[in-house]
């Protein structure tokens, strides 16, 4: 697997999941779809130190032939200046060709040397990063499951509570809807009583003692008038 395709699959999985805990209520789906972007995240993250470590090794392999590239060098250049010394100047050439040769080498591998040490500086502030934002996500997304969990213990405390309220008015209507039955039932009766007094003269009688025209001998001022005549007669 290439560096870059590592690093494209883990952003790819961050920037996922980092929208999806922007949204101000995450459902249970969105949650379990985010747990697994962070898993993708982490698994791209494992597969990106594992690389690491490989071109860290090139890294060090190449610097190591750069080293064995001076060494061979500096010897062959001692053994050209004997030759000049020795005025064979035929092997102080030939010693120069197989030096050149060696440079040419040395430059190629050190240029592997940069190029591997600079993606080793990269990966590692790029690792550094994606794992402080997968830490930063997981804890947003602990943020979101508890925040889920509490919405739902809302709802269900209202749905509890809404019920509870609707029982209470369920029966404060249905003791409404009795008194009011009792109430038209006592003016039902009231009006039957008038009515059967008017049928039998009771209406009428009554009418008349109210008016003072039939004496009302059953009232309590006729009985005790009735008893002071009797007192005075004795």
């Amino acid at each position: 697997m290439s560096n870059q395709s590592i690093w494209s699959k883990l952003f790819t999985a961050l920037r996922g999941g980092a929208s999806e805990v922007g949204e101000s209520i995450v459902d249970q789906q969105a949650l379990r779809i985010l747990d697994q972007e962070i898993r993708d995240a982490d698994t791209a993250l494992a597969n990106a130190k594992r690389e690491l470590v490989t071109i860290m090794a090139k890294h060090k392999l190449a610097t190591d032939r750069v080293a064995q590239y001076d060494a061979r060098i500096g010897d062959l250049e001692s053994k050209a200046l004997a030759a000049m010394k020795a005025e064979r100047n035929d092997l102080a050439h030939e010693v120069a060709e197989a030096i050149a040769v060696q440079v040419n080498e040395r430059e190629a591998e050190h240029k592997q040397v940069v190029e591997f040490g600079g993606y080793v500086e990269k990966m590692r502030k790029d690792i550094t990063k994606a794992e402080a934002r997968i830490k930063s996500l997981r804890q947003q997304v602990d943020v979101a499951k508890a925040r889920e969990s509490v919405q739902k213990a809302q709802v269900s405390a209202s749905i509890a509570s809404g019920g509870a309220n609707g029982k209470l008015e369920t029966a404060v209507g249905t003791l409404n809807r009795l008194q009011a039955k009792q109430e038209q039932r006592a003016a039902e009766l009231e009006a039957q009583d008038q009515l059967a007094e008017a049928s039998t003269g009771n209406d009428l009688e009554r009418k008349l003692k109210e008016a003072g025209i039939v004496p009302d001998t059953g009232s309590a001022d006729a009985i005790l008038e009735r008893l002071r005549k009797q007192q005075a007669g004795q």
